[in-house]
Formats: C-alpha cells, structure tokens, sequence
C-alpha cells in the first residue's frame, strides 16, 4: 500500500513537485498544454506526438528514480487520472493548466486538511464518494480506508511542503483576513479531538538534536532573505535525487519570484484593476532592466544564469519597491505586506495565503491568472526541490544516507547568530502541548565555550519566557521547562597503529592505539562538563544528561565505557546545592542516555551495542537507549530479506564472543547451537590471529571483556607483562605481528593486537555470513534476552517513529518497535518502558506531538479500539513526562529563580 501511495503522489504532482521539468530546455508539460486545448486538430498531430514522447519519457525515468511502481502502464494508467490530456488526444481540454494544477492540490487539501478549535488539523476521516465531483482525481480518495489516509499524509510531508495545502484551505472556506494566520506555523496537527484531549495534558520530548530542532519554514524564510546564506548555498552538496545542482542559482531565481509576485499582490490591494503581472512590471521598470526580469520570470526553464547577475536584479527590485533596508533580519514579505507585520506566523504563510485569495479574483481573467500562476508554480517547484533535499525520503535506509542530509538541514542556520537559540525554542514551544524538551548539543573542547554557550542556551530562554510568557507579572503561567544533554559524537579511526609506539608518560603516543586518541578526547570533555556542573550553583538542573550518537558504526561502545563512567562517578557530588544567596535545594544527578540499535550491518550488532552499553556504561534504572530498533524487528522478517549480509570480520567475532558470553549464563542451552557457536568463534579468530596456539573460546571472551577498559592503562599494563624487544621493533619497518609469525597467545598478547595495524587489516576486512539455521535461532534467543533484561532493569527505550521508518529496519511508520516492545496483550513479556520522540524535526518534517499521533493511528490500525488505544497513548504521554531528565516539581517561582541565578553565577569569577 505504501508502494501504491508513493507512486500516486508522484504522478499526480508530477509537474510541479520538483524540477525535472524546468530544467528541460522548452518544458515539455507546458509545451503539450499549449497544443492540446479543443481546437488541437489545427495542430499538426506529430508535434504532439513527439510532446507526448518527450514528456513520458522524462516522467517515467523521474518515477522510476523515486518510486517502485509494478511497470510502466501502472504509471501510465495513473497519468491518465490526473492528466489525461498527457496520455491520449482523445481527452481534450479547454483551461489553463494551472487551474488544472490547482484543481489537483484542491482535491488534496479537500481530502486531508481542517480546522478545530482554532487549529489547522489533519483530516483522519475517510473521504465519502462524491459522484458530483466534475474531476476523476477526486474520486478515488473513497477507495482508501480512514488511516490509509495517515500514510497518505506522511509521505506527501516527505514530498512538499504543507503550507500550500493549508493556505488552499483557507480559500476554499472563504477565510481571507490575514489575522486568521496568527498562531498558524508550520505543522497540521495530527490528532483528533480525542487524542488532542488527552495530549493537552503536556508531553515532552526527550530526542531532539538541537541543530535540526528547527524547521523548513524557518530555514526557507532564511534562503530567500538573507545574504549570509551564500555560503551555504554555493557549498550545497545535493543528493543523487536532485534534479539540478545549481542551488544558489534556482534559490536567487525563487527570491526574485518572491519578491515581484508579493509585491504585485500589495500593490492589487490598493489598485485592483493592474493589467496582468509581466504587463505591470514593463509598466515599473525600464525597459532595459525590465527585459531580463521579465525573462526570468517567464522562462520556463531555470536557466543557468550568472549569481551576480541575478543579485543586481535584486538589488533593483528592492531599490525600485522601496524595499532597500541592508542585510535584514526578517521575512522582506512582512515589509511587502507592513500592516500584516505583527501576525504570529511565518511571512511565507502571509504570502501564499494573499496568492490564494487573488487565484479566486483572478479566476475568471485568463490573462491576469496565466501571467501570475505560471511564474507562481515555477517557483513553487523550485521550493518544492530545495524541500527534497533538506527532508529525508525512505528509499534508503541507514546513517550513512541520513548524514547528508541532516548536514544539509543545519548549515544553513549559523550557530553564532545572536538569535540562534531564541530562535531554535521558539520553534520548539510552537508545540502547544509541549511540558518539557530536552535539547542535545555537542561538549566543546574548552570550558569557555562551554560556559558561553550555556549562557547563550539559558539567557534565550529565560527571554522568551519573560516576552512571551510574562512569567515576570504572573509566576504561574505555564511554560515548558528544557534541559541540555551533551553528546559526544560517533568518530572512526585509522588502523594505522603501532602499540609499541605508545608510552604512557607521554599523551600524545595514545594515537598510536586504536581509538586511543578519540577516547582521551571524550574524557577531557567530560571532565570539562562535569567540574563546570559541580561548581556552578542550579547548573545539574539545566545539564541534565549525557548521550553518544552519530554513526553507529563508527565507534565501538567499547570506547565510550570508560568515559561514561568517569561521568557518573559521584564521589565528588554533593547531595544538596547551596548558593550564595544561602537557598538550599537537592543536586540533580546526571543520566545516561545512548544511540545504539538503530543502524545496523546483522541484527546482532545492533542488540550486541545495547547489551554493552548497559554493562560496560553503567547504565541504571530511568537510564535511556535512543532508537532501540534492533528490538522490535521481527527476525523472521530480517533474515527473509537478508539471507547473506556482509559485515567486518572483527565485528563478527565480536557479536559471536558476546552471544557466547550470554549463553554461558543460562541454564537451558541447546548443545548443537553452542558447539556451532564454538567452532564459529575459533574459525572466525583463525582466520584474524593466524596462529592457534593458546586460542580458546574463553580466553577470547575474557579479552572482548578488557577491551571496556581504559585503553591506554589496559595497554600499558600488557605491554609491561609482555617480553619484547622495543629497540628491534621501532627500527624494523614492518610491525610486531609481521615480526612474530609464531606465538602462543595470552592475554595480553590478543589484547595488544587489537592495536595492531596487521590484525586490525584483517579484523577490518568485510566478509560474507549467512543469517539462517543457527544463527537465525541465535538472533531470536538474544532479542528476547535483552527485551527481559532491558524491561527487569528499567531501561527506557526512546522511539522516534518517523526517523526510525526512515533509518531504520522499519517497513512503515505503523510498524514501529513499540509494538512488539510494548503492546497491551504482551504476557510472556513485560513491557518496556519507552517515551516518543521527534529525533530531528528539519529532516523528518513533524514534532513530537505528530509522532505520537503516527502511533495512535498504528494502534487503530492494528484493530485497537479508540478507548484502549487512548488509554495506551496515556500511559506513553506519562511516560515521557516521567522519563524526563528535566526531573524535580520545584514551583515556577523556585524555577525562575534557579535560572535567573544560573546565568549569573556563569559571569560571577568566583565561581568561573
């Protein structure tokens, strides 16, 4: 079914849902529009004809880019109900293709979009059959079921923006007074009336990395105003989808779109009888600059202007609209439209909502409504192809394809600007029903840095809470209350690496161990973070946590167990604070959470890093695992679909030792899974080690196990233990292990080769496995083990539904984890404690309110009723409240208080 949605949407919005069409040299769609109205039989029918090839042609290879459709008549078949006029000349027409592009958005806006209690809602109910309906593309929505409609709304969020959609909406129902925006942002709520009752209550959100907290909206208002962001756009790296790579280009060639068609629609407000829009800016502007304008906005192609060029017509435009105010700070539409300016929206909403409201006056004027909307659709699919590349589709799964586009969603808002953080909240408390929000930030190198973006973090904050909430006049307004959890960030290192070379007296040789320089790099930062929180009065109210996240395959959670423990050792906390002001109140430790199960090569790997970073992180009750995918994937399933994966040696070995490990603990063993298990182990560290001698199962576990240790302490204490000749070595150009071609191995021995270039080479070699038989078994009796384990010690699972469907071995967003790890008909199990979370709201387009609606629809879908799926969502929404590191129930007075305190002790020298 989803296959099936997909593929409808990007048929049906074909002409406008990218540029695939614009950068064609004569847009073929438009080309067959203007040869095909009822008079086409004066038309030479070859012309058409070859319109007709050229179209399909361009339209079957962007489909099949994106979508997996059964063939090419199932394409077809849909082009017909949407463009009939595209597929046979027996289908004629008589109007502008842009009503007829309107027409199709109407039909969606119609099926998925309303309003309630002062609120732009999503439309759960099913659409009824409406024989009168005079389009055929509104007819099919009656053969899809009420929460087909959920999935349908997911991925046209992943397709275009929805803020046409809404500003659709608001024609359609006569709503014309700008003033009804105020309020409106960028997100349609999900929930309906009941789920809104039961999410009032307050949630919070517990996973959201602070540089892509933001949204499109903001980022686009950023784009198409401000000069700082040419940086970022002529650095864009676009992904294999894009149908242009020239972004600083086409975003210039939206500004000046922008600005003539908003200006234009001001300046219909005071004069309504303007001649059409290319005839009324000949009227404004010279002739000789009016020439290229005019170009650029009826080529129907992006052409490959000059930047510098398209920059002066700029320049031009504002000077010539009495707009030239510098490098400004906000939306130039709100300076288009002055009287608007005070409106709590996004100047993007003002400005699609006056293009809608001038389509219904324009309607029946042809020349005014052709000259407007095809500049307005050009530049509307120029958005819609900046969307696609900051927001992530699902065609691939893993990290690796995320990264890319995370980085392209994040740089474009500077960190150094003043306004960054008051900014990056504001989006955040756009949520109504927000209670808390964690924020996740990386730990800087310096303690300055650390203390300046706190106070950067804080003061915002308090800001918004003064100018916003007037918590100054009234101390019991409600407000959402925010922590910070740093994280350290996932890094890979070379096999380049020598342990002989490393001498414990000097820090700079721990570069010659593997992931010893990365490890003593998170330990400073941790020791940096930890003595700042301790010194400063409220501090561990504010910094409430600590996370390791980017690439999971990158570093071993071996890395990481030294330095969380190093963060929880509270031999130095104190129980109770005391500032100066001699107000006493509890310390507030702080908790664990860590991204682990999400991307994985072998199901193992991913329960493998959760089992670790439980044991060797010293994880505790109330303690989080991000993702936890690896948990709720049904193995059956995985294996089907992976019968063969390929992954490094060195982690094969690593995922069979700690299953052997798990094994060694239970008292009901199966003996032929364990002698397979044995032999694996032994072939796999053959095949590392070379050399047999001394190798057995359990001296190869017991040295997985010291590799949690403290790399360079675990190394040099070997390296004393074990006889070599350190002169010898560091004057012969190969490395210990090429010198020794026999050894019998000992402890020490294995545990020095993991710091070896020779056996990493080989522990690093990708090597094919299959997942059936014995290991298929062995991959079921480890999930559930940790499952029970994860549940007994109370470790909460974080799941964020829609980056989990998109990274993850997720199949759709109704078939997240949280069912198998938490359902009300779980006996053999208990349940897993998890709170829902947003993750990175710029790449996933949604907010964690949405994504606990994406699961309440899963819930019905899954034959729940209302009732107990209510209930359930609850149980989660308490749940992450509860989960909270923002922990305490200090009153709003206790709270202002601390915060006001906070940033002044960061200032005070006796306490920095």
């Amino acid at each position: 079914m989803i296959r099936k949605i997909n593929l409808l949407l990007h048929v049906a919005l074909f002409p406008f849902k990218d540029l695939a069409f614009y950068m064609q040299s004569g847009n073929p769609v438009l080309k067959l529009a203007e040869v095909t109205p009822v008079n086409s039989g004066l038309i030479e029918g070859q012309v058409i004809a070859k319109q007709r090839k050229k179209l399909s042609h361009i339209l079957h290879r962007n489909i099949l880019l994106k979508c997996s459709p059964d063939s090419l008549d199932e394409i077809n078949l849909m082009l017909e109900i949407f463009y009939p006029f595209f597929v046979s000349s027996n289908h004629a027409w008589n109007q502008s293709i842009y009503k007829h592009y309107l027409g199709i958005m109407e039909s969606f806006a119609k099926a998925f979009i309303s309003h309630r209690d002062g609120e732009i809602v999503f439309k759960y109910w099913k659409n009824g059959r409406n024989e009168s309906e005079s389009n055929k593309y509104d007819r099919f929505w009656s053969e899809y079921k009420e929460l087909d409609k959920v999935h349908f709304f997911h991925t046209l969020s992943r397709l275009m923006p929805m803020d046409l959609f809404v500003a659709i909406h608001y024609s359609m129902n006569g709503i014309t007074d700008p003033e009804q925006l105020n309020g409106v942002y960028q997100h349609i709520n999900l929930a309906d009336a009941s789920l809104h009752d039961v999410m009032q209550r307050g949630v919070a959100e517990n996973h959201i990395h602070a540089s892509a907290a933001f949204n499109f909206s903001h980022l686009w208002q950023l784009v198409m105003n401000n000069a700082e962001a040419e940086h970022f756009l002529t650095c864009f790296e676009t992904n294999h989808l894009a149908e242009s790579s020239q972004v600083y280009c086409y975003i210039l060639v939206a500004r000046i779109l922008r600005l003539v068609m908003g200006k234009y629609l001001s300046e219909l407000e005071q004069v309504p009888h303007l001649p059409n829009l290319v005839s009324w800016l000949a009227q404004i502007l010279d002739s000789e600059k009016s020439t290229f304008v005019i170009t650029i906005l009826t080529d129907q192609s992006i052409a490959d202007y000059d930047a510098s060029d398209l920059l002066a017509v700029l320049d031009e435009l504002k000077q010539n609209f009495g707009l030239d105010d510098g490098d400004r700070r906000h939306d130039i539409m709100f300076s288009v439209f002055p009287s608007s300016s005070h409106i709590k929206t996004y100047a993007e909403n003002l400005f699609l909502h006056k293009a809608m409201i001038y389509k219904k006056t324009a309607y029946h004027q042809p020349d005014q409504f052709q000259s407007f909307f095809s500049v307005f659709f050009k530049y509307i699919s120029i958005k819609n192809e900046f969307y696609q590349q900051i927001t992530q589709s699902t065609s691939i799964k893993g990290l690796d394809f995320f990264r890319p586009y995370f980085s392209r969603a994040t740089r474009g808002i500077r960190k150094n600007q003043d306004d960054y953080y008051t900014h990056l909240l504001r989006t955040l408390f756009q949520n109504s029903y927000l209670n808390k929000a964690e924020i996740r930030i990386p730990i800087h190198d310096q303690e300055h840095r650390i203390k300046q973006e706190v106070v950067r973090i804080l003061g915002a904050y308090k800001n918004i809470l003064e100018k916003d909430y007037g918590i100054r006049s009234n101390t019991n307004t409600i407000f959402p209350r925010i922590g910070i959890v740093y994280h350290l960030l996932k890094r890979d290192d070379d096999t380049d690496k020598c342990w002989s070379s490393y001498e414990g007296d000097n820090e700079t040789t721990i570069r010659h161990l593997y992931y010893g320089r990365i490890q003593q790099a998170y330990l400073n930062q941790i020791h940096l973070m930890t003595n700042l929180r301790k010194r400063i009065p409220y501090l561990s109210n504010f910094i409430v946590g600590l996370d390791a996240a980017s690439l999971e395959n990158s570093t071993p959670v071996q890395v990481f167990a030294p330095v969380f423990e190093k963060a929880r050792n509270s031999d130095h906390d104190s129980i109770r604070v005391i500032d100066r002001d001699g107000y006493v109140l509890k310390d507030q430790s702080l908790f664990f959470t860590f991204h682990a199960g999400e991307d994985f090569r072998h199901i193992n790997s991913g329960l493998r890093r959760m089992d670790e970073v439980i044991d060797y992180c010293k994880l505790h009750s109330g303690d989080r695992i991000g993702h936890g995918i690896a948990l709720g994937v049904d193995i059956c399933n995985w294996v089907q679909q992976n019968k063969v994966v390929i992954l490094p040696r060195g982690e094969y070995l690593d995922n069979m030792l700690w299953i052997w490990g798990v094994y060694s603990k239970m008292s009901h063993l199966d003996s032929k899974t364990f002698i397979y298990l044995e032999q694996k182990i032994l072939a796999l560290a053959e095949d590392i080690f070379q050399v047999t001698t001394g190798l057995t199962v359990r001296l190869l576990y017991e040295v997985y196990q010291k590799r949690f240790n403290h790399i360079g302490d675990s190394v040099l204490k070997a390296m004393q233990r074990v006889q070599y000749d350190t002169k010898m070595v560091h004057q012969s150009a190969q490395c210990v292990r090429e010198m020794h071609t026999v050894r019998t191995w000992d402890k020490d021995q294995l545990l020095l080769a993991y710091h070896c270039r020779g056996y990493l080479r080989l522990m690093r070699e990708p090597v094919h496995m299959n997942t059936t038989g014995v290991e298929e078994v062995m991959a079921q009796d480890m999930q559930k083990y940790l499952i029970e384990k994860i549940s007994r010690q109370g470790i909460v699972i974080e799941v964020n539904p829609s980056s989990n469907e998109a990274i993850g071995e997720i199949d759709s967003i109704f078939g997240n984890q949280l069912f198998k790890l938490q359902t009300p008909t779980n006996h053999e199990l208990s349940n897993i404690q998890v709170n829902i979370n947003s993750d990175d709201p710029m790449v996933f387009n949604t907010n964690v309110s949405n994504e606990i609606a994406y699961l309440y629809y899963g819930m019905l879908e899954r034959g729940i009723g209302r009732e107990a799926a209510l209930s359930w969502i609850e149980k989660l929404r308490k749940s992450g409240v509860n989960t909270s590191f923002i922990r305490g129930n200090v009153s709003n007075e206790e709270y202002i208080r601390m915060l006001d305190s906070v940033i002044a002790a960061l200032d005070d020298p006796s306490y920095c």
